[in-house]
């Protein structure tokens, strides 16, 4: 063995170490720097107090680590969780009850559990066959797919729910062709379409994103202006139309997929399940088909029974059934087994880390920062970086609810100072609420697909940059040409 080779883990080793060092100084700079008050525009100024300063320096200690690969994903996640006490910024319980004791958790490990029945079972296996034999096994086409799947399921569902349902059908095909994790430009473009199409098609209606709804209540109670279903899809359904296919141009160019041989296409293909359901596989089609009736259903329940059951309790619900006797699809040791306990952790410290920037201020003080300067601008160039400006900040959320309640009044009031329509600045923020490209942790919705092993937080970066530049163009042309006809 040559002496590089040797020097390579210690290479390594070093360049760790010195990121650790970069990311420690950063943190410590942070809360040097002179941010206490900075003016923001015509709203009233915001001020960052300490706690505020020293929880931004926390999240960048933890985004550098993850960036560089210093330490695992999880770890660093947990390193940043572990500061927050320390610092004074929330209790060790308050910490740990900000993620672990969300539900988001709960409806995670429910709906990695369903993946694993679905495919124990043998059921994602005909379903995949079922899109194999309709759409072939052509990379391309299979990414555009599985983006317009998404996107046109999450118009009526949760988008965590669209990314889960899609999940093992994406895993089994990756599995089928031999597509290594990290390895392969299919497997790490399939699985981040399965993140991408759902938070795409979210911001077409009302219903496919929590924010929307914030939006709209916020708009009828601070500004007067009542936005009805259609209405919103007259700007909603064009903007996603024309992320699409922007989204799959961004996902070839970044990660070209490779081809797939005749033999291994024509071998797959012949793999197709002929035969009758099997036990298991009934099973696991009733449990999953009551699982997304109820996430479908759910607004009708509340109209009609004035009752609404959360998206988490019906995942968890769905988790046990295939535990129970006489079901028995798949034991625990089977789960335990394909369960991403690290993605668990993962987006359980970013809601932690999430949580924090928010009670200690600092989410405020920053997007009073970001959108004090735009108020004096014209339209165009006013909703386009409103969107930008929420989609960066989105790298400090891990909701999309929560952004929409802490963005909305806030662009609210910035109209109403300087005399604009609120619906065509508040309008562009709720639907950028869900776009959360930059960072794996900015949405459960991402963190579903993650945890499938194909795509590190480097891979998501590197796409989603591109489309994030993109976004902006695409909402303003959607608000500029219908936008008007809403308010």
């Amino acid at each position: 063995m040559s002496d590089t080779a040797l020097n390579k883990p210690e290479h390594r080793r070093q360049n760790n170490f010195m990121a650790l060092l970069g990311a420690a100084a950063v943190l410590v700079l942070v809360n040097l720097l002179p941010l206490e008050q900075l003016p923001a525009g015509s709203v009233e100024p915001v001020a960052l107090t300490g706690a505020g300063k020293a929880a931004l320096g926390v999240l960048a200690f933890v985004i550098i680590l993850w960036m560089t690969e210093a330490l695992p994903f999880a770890v660093a996640a947990l390193a940043g969780m572990l500061l927050v006490p320390l610092l004074g910024l929330a209790s060790f319980g308050e910490t740990v009850s900000y993620g672990f004791g969300n539900p988001v958790i709960v409806f995670f490990i429910g709906v990695l559990i369903i993946s694993s029945g679905l495919t124990r079972s043998g059921l994602a296996d005909r379903l995949t066959a079922l899109i194999l034999n309709r759409v072939g096994l052509r990379p391309r086409r299979l990414i555009f797919t599985f983006l317009l799947i998404g996107a046109a399921l999450s118009m009526w569902i949760v988008n965590m729910s669209v990314s889960a349902i899609l999940l093992p059908v994406g895993l089994n095909i990756l599995r089928r062709v031999e597509a290594e994790p990290l390895r392969s430009n299919f497997g790490r473009a399939l699985m981040i379409a399965i993140a991408w199409g759902p938070a795409i098609g979210g911001i077409a209606t009302p219903v496919g994103n929590g924010a929307n709804l914030v939006a709209l209540g916020y708009l009828k109670d601070l500004a007067g202006i009542q936005i009805d279903f259609l209405r919103w899809m007259v700007v909603g359904v064009p903007a996603a139309l024309l992320i699409l296919p922007l989204a799959y141009l961004v996902l070839l160019r970044v990660f070209p997929p490779e081809e797939l041989t005749q033999p291994a296409e024509k071998a797959v293909l012949m793999e197709a399940p002929s035969r009758a359901l099997s036990a298991a596989e009934i099973k696991a089609l009733i449990i999953f088909a009551a699982a997304v009736l109820f996430w479908v259903g759910d607004p009708l329940l509340l109209h009609l029974a004035g009752y609404s059951i959360p998206i988490e309790a019906v995942a968890l619900a769905a988790a046990i059934c295939f535990f129970l006797p006489g079901i028995n699809v798949i034991s625990w040791k089977e789960a335990q087994q394909d369960v991403d306990w690290g993605g668990i952790v993962l987006i359980a410290a970013g809601l932690s880390l999430g949580a924090v920037i928010y009670q200690t201020g600092a989410a405020r003080w920053l997007a009073a920062l970001a959108f004090s300067p735009i108020g004096t601008l014209g339209l165009a160039p006013r909703i386009f970086l409103a969107v930008l400006f929420v989609e960066l900040l989105k790298v400090f959320f891990s909701s999309n609810t929560v952004t929409g309640i802490i963005l909305v009044p806030l662009v609210i009031a910035l109209a109403a100072d300087f005399g604009l329509d609120p619906w065509l600045l508040a309008g562009p923020v709720a639907v950028a609420t869900s776009m959360a490209f930059l960072l794996v942790t900015s949405s459960p919705t991402n963190v579903i697909p993650y945890s499938s092993g194909y795509f590190t937080i480097k891979d998501f970066a590197r796409s989603g940059i591109p489309l994030t530049l993109l976004i902006p163009f695409c909402i303003t042309v959607a608000f500029i040409l219908f936008g008007r006809f809403v308010g």
